[in-house]
């Protein structure tokens, strides 16, 4: 009967030490893998915030711009970037986040809509048109549209 009193090697399973160590590099290995995926899309809603702001940027000129009523400000696309403009001609005022009156966008981000080349544009209403105008950013699968307003320039 002594014999079954006896414990063997391999009957003793896991130690508490071992199964905590397990613990930790699961979730090292898993707090890596969603910081990298989540990533990936941060950049693409980053650049859609920042469209969304030079956009209103753009419409808070015209509508404070007192040279004349025949003033409009806007923001032409071209590839993968933007450039702010007043009269449809670069203008000489800055992005405020950029120092710039240009932006280009994060590597691998593109604007499908409005088209290349084209732009919108604001009068002295802060109007953009009558149409409701949209804007799609994409990276990679991800896609994110966003629609300004005509007439008003709302931007949900």
């Amino acid at each position: 009967m002594n014999f079954l009193k006896k414990k063997t090697k391999n009957s003793r399973g896991m130690t508490l030490l071992e199964i905590i160590a397990v613990l930790v590099v699961v979730g090292i290995v898993s707090a890596i893998a969603v910081s990298r995926l989540t990533l990936a899309g941060t950049q693409l809603y980053t650049e859609r915030d920042i469209l969304q702001s030079n956009l209103r940027f753009a419409q808070f000129r015209a509508l404070t711009d007192n040279a004349a009523t025949t003033t409009t400000w806007g923001i032409s696309f071209a590839g993968g970037t933007y450039t702010l403009q007043t009269n449809g001609a670069a203008a000489t005022i800055f992005f405020p986040s950029d120092g710039s009156a240009t932006h280009t966008l994060s590597a691998g981000v593109t604007i499908t809509a409005p088209a290349s080349g084209s732009s919108v544009t604001y009068n002295f209403w802060g109007n953009p048109g009558a149409a409701n105008i949209p804007v799609t950013l994409s990276q990679g699968g991800q896609i994110i549209t966003f629609t300004i307003t005509g007439t008003t320039g709302f931007m949900p």
